[in-house]
């Protein structure tokens, strides 16, 4: 069993509109976000994924650089997948305003066998079908983790149901919580995601941070609360969820000598998590990810630890 993370998402050309400008047919999809975000943690990661005969060269290089394995990101005749999203004065709402599934649409993954022995199996935005037909493939793997989407969730409902009784993680933001869970409350959403089958599910809150919740003895529940990064400036939140579950699964490798993780390793992960999410709002697209150096994150993670520490 090697240490390797392996997410699977979208990899996109994203057109965003934001109150602060906006950026044309820039790299983006969430196995992107999620892919540099875990390269800063870990250098054992894969990604896989489809894209088009339109995808630039130069895209595919720059991850490489960055130390994720493209190897097994497939390319087929057509267009890669693209979204173009515009998000509103309180950058918390966002609209689609398209979406062109393009290779995407028709292409089944899958894994070759050196994959499948991966460590940490992440399974990014993508339908819950098609989350559920890789996590399958993992059969060895120590960790499962799942993101879900509010659309997906209702029109999928059967196979959220399945995904959620497979996977060891679920995160979802308040909104798609609440959908599932069929109640205006975010922390009753939480409980409902973990009677619905992983130990650990994550409730994102945006630019209030986000609520880990944990299976413990006698049928109770663990709590952890954690903050948000104090960002004076949001450019744009674009990837800020998939960089924050790239981000933990990366940290998460480090975390598997004694079996899967535990409760305080996924508690210093998703303040981690929660340190790169914010830097991925710093500015458009990816280009935060990109150039953000791990003595940074290392010195801005302190400085977090020290802010949300008391005795």
């Amino acid at each position: 069993m090697s240490n390797k993370a392996l997410i699977y998402g979208t990899i996109a050309i994203d057109t965003l509109i934001t109150p602060n400008g906006r950026a044309n047919s820039v790299l983006g999809g969430s196995g992107i976000y999620a892919a540099l975000a875990a390269r800063l943690l870990t250098q054992d990661i894969a990604l896989v994924g489809v894209v088009g005969s339109d995808f630039p060269q130069e895209y595919r290089l720059a991850m490489q650089a960055r130390g994720v394995d493209m190897r097994h990101v497939a390319s087929a005749e057509g267009q890669t997948f693209a979204w173009t999203g515009k998000y509103e004065s309180d950058m918390n709402h966002r609209t689609t305003v398209s979406t062109i599934e393009g290779v995407q649409e028709h292409w089944e993954m899958q894994l070759p066998d050196e994959l499948k022995d991966c460590a940490i199996a992440v399974a990014t935005n993508v339908t819950p079908p098609l989350q559920y037909r890789m996590l399958a493939q993992c059969r060895h793997a120590t960790f499962r983790m799942a993101d879900f989407m509010k659309s997906w969730i209702i029109r999928e409902r059967e196979y959220t149901e399945k995904l959620l009784s497979c996977v060891d993680l679920a995160l979802m933001n308040d909104e798609e919580a609440r959908e599932y869970a069929g109640t205006d409350d975010s922390l009753e959403a939480g409980y409902k995601l973990i009677e619905a089958g992983p130990t650990y599910a994550i409730v994102k809150h945006g630019s209030a941070g986000s609520t880990l919740f944990a299976k413990a003895e006698e049928g109770n529940v663990r709590l952890f609360r954690c903050p948000a990064w104090p960002l004076v400036h949001a450019a744009d939140p674009t990837g800020a969820g998939d960089s924050y579950m790239g981000a933990l699964a990366g940290y998460l490798t480090h975390c598997l000598k004694n079996g899967k993780p535990g409760w305080e390793d996924l508690k210093t992960g998703v303040a981690v998590a929660t340190v790169v999410a914010a830097a991925t709002c710093e500015k458009f697209g990816t280009v935060s990810l990109f150039s953000l150096q791990r003595e940074t994150l290392a010195r801005r993670i302190a400085a977090f630890k020290e802010m949300t520490t008391w005795h």
